[in-house]
């Protein structure tokens, strides 16, 4: 196969993992806040105690699109090096983009803003409404189940930092 191809075919897989992210993201967000409404409404609802766990699966999800993001990244700037070195005069893509500086400092800070329209819902079911079905219910472990799944979902999250290092490692 002919190098550039293969690159082709390697930023394309990028950018639909980058698009089903956003999309899967979009739909737990539009979900969870539908469920927000809907315990709101109707407070004797186990939906409070359900929803924070597609919260998880969504930061488990997003953890593993950013691995196959970035573990592609790293074979194409494995490419990229070998193409430079056989005569292409330009930066490809994957070089380019470590070129820019503002990226590290720009995207977390919009990664943090885009994510607290699910995180923050699903800290306010997990400490809110969940207490209460718990307690209703007369079920133990309210507070181990919150704090549990709120650990959880900011671990996911916050290792998203060292997910490149990680794909990268060989």
């Amino acid at each position: 196969m002919n190098p550039f191809d293969l690159y082709i075919s390697g930023r394309s897989e990028i950018v639909s993992n980058h698009v089903l992210m956003h999309w899967f993201s979009i739909l737990v967000a539009v979900t969870l806040l539908a469920g927000v409404l809907i315990v709101e409404r109707h407070e004797k609802t186990i939906l409070s105690v359900f929803l924070p766990l597609l919260s998880v699966a969504w930061a488990s999800a997003i953890l593993r699109f950013d691995f196959f993001i970035h573990r592609q990244a790293a074979y194409l700037r494995e490419l990229e090096a070998q193409m430079r070195g056989n005569g292409v005069p330009y930066p490809l893509w994957e070089t380019w983009k470590a070129s820019a500086r503002a990226t590290p400092v720009v995207v977390p800070f919009a990664d943090i803003i885009a994510s607290a329209v699910i995180v923050i819902p699903t800290i306010y079911l997990l400490f809110g409404p969940a207490q209460r079905f718990f307690k209703e219910n007369g079920w133990k472990g309210r507070r181990t189940y919150a704090w549990s799944v709120s650990i959880i979902l900011i671990l996911l999250l916050s290792l998203l930092a060292v997910i490149p290092k990680i794909a990268a490692y060989r």
